[in-house]
């Protein structure tokens, strides 16, 4: 019977303990995983873009920027730049597909605090512009 208690006993202080630290819920004290973000805007003409985030298991941050034009045509040249906190991420030019988009894909470490991603795109044709800001 005492060694019932006992285990008993011990079980229940290291289920206050694991509650206490955060442990018990399969997290670190603290550590939130920020929820995934997706949002279009529209550009100054009429394409859309469109800016996704989201953390990786391995704790990166997935950044996938891209601009859909409306007239869908292949090898339009536009100047892109991805930025997280300020630090560029991507920057260069890139070239649509058959059907009008582009996409920008990168996987980078998180930035301390949060992270502001913004994407922005400049049609070197027509000098339509798009931008695209979220936080995670």
């Amino acid at each position: 019977m005492r060694t019932r208690r006992t285990a008993a006993t011990i079980l229940a202080a290291t289920a206050g303990l694991l509650a206490a630290s955060g442990l018990a819920s399969g997290t670190a004290a603290g550590a939130v995983t920020p929820a995934p973000i997706n949002i279009n805007a529209k550009c100054s003409g009429t394409s859309i873009a469109n800016l996704q985030v989201a953390r990786e298991d391995t704790g990166k941050l997935s950044i996938d920027f891209g601009v859909d034009m409306v007239h869908h045509k292949a090898g339009v040249v536009w100047k892109a730049t991805v930025t997280d906190n300020t630090s560029t991420v991507f920057s260069g030019s890139v070239k649509t597909i058959s059907d009008g988009s582009f996409s920008v894909t990168r996987l980078i470490m998180p930035r301390a605090g949060a992270n502001k991603v913004t994407g922005k795109a400049t049609n070197l044709s027509t000098g339509e512009t798009c931008t695209v800001t979220g936080t995670v």
